[in-house]
């Protein structure tokens, strides 16, 4: 028997019109779960809490002011498994020129004493976010390379 783990190639544009229309896109939040997880996670928005599963893009209403995003598993009634305390943090009055946001959610190992798995959450840019979706699996490569160096001074891929 002949198995392959190629990837089937997936219009975006049909799954996901928002992300490509330039008007129907503003006002929004997207954010692409690259976990590599056979569980679902769970993230976060504004209060706002959606399962995702891996290779998932979710859109989410942006707020005037003061906005955040946290992924995380839930264990023993639990938060956990997000490699920073608190959620990622932004304010659209400091930026007003900017009408979307894009994350991407990716798993990695907290760089303490026991090198523990955990989510890290990513404000990332539209381009990066589309080859991201196109190619999750360049997460290996092309996305560690588009990492800031703090990010890699404080956790261990």
């Amino acid at each position: 028997m002949i198995s392959s783990c190629a990837t089937p190639s997936i219009d975006q544009r049909k799954i996901i019109p928002e992300l490509f229309d330039p008007e129907l896109k503003k006002g929004k939040i997207f954010v692409f779960s690259n976990h590599v997880d056979i569980r679902t996670i769970n993230v976060r928005v504004n209060g706002e809490v959606r399962k995702m599963k891996h290779t998932e893009t979710q859109i989410f209403d942006l707020k005037q002011g003061q906005n955040s995003l946290s992924s995380f598993m839930i264990f023993a009634g639990n938060e956990q498994e997000n490699c920073d305390d608190l959620p990622y943090t932004f304010d659209t009055e400091m930026f007003p020129e900017i009408e979307t946001y894009y994350f991407v959610i990716q798993k990695g190992f907290d760089g303490g004493l026991l090198n523990i798995a955990c989510f890290k959450d990513f404000q990332v840019n539209e381009d990066f976010f589309l080859k991201q979706m196109e190619n999750p699996r360049s997460g290996s490569s092309e996305f560690f390379q588009d990492l800031s160096k703090d990010f890699f001074e404080e956790f261990i891929f």
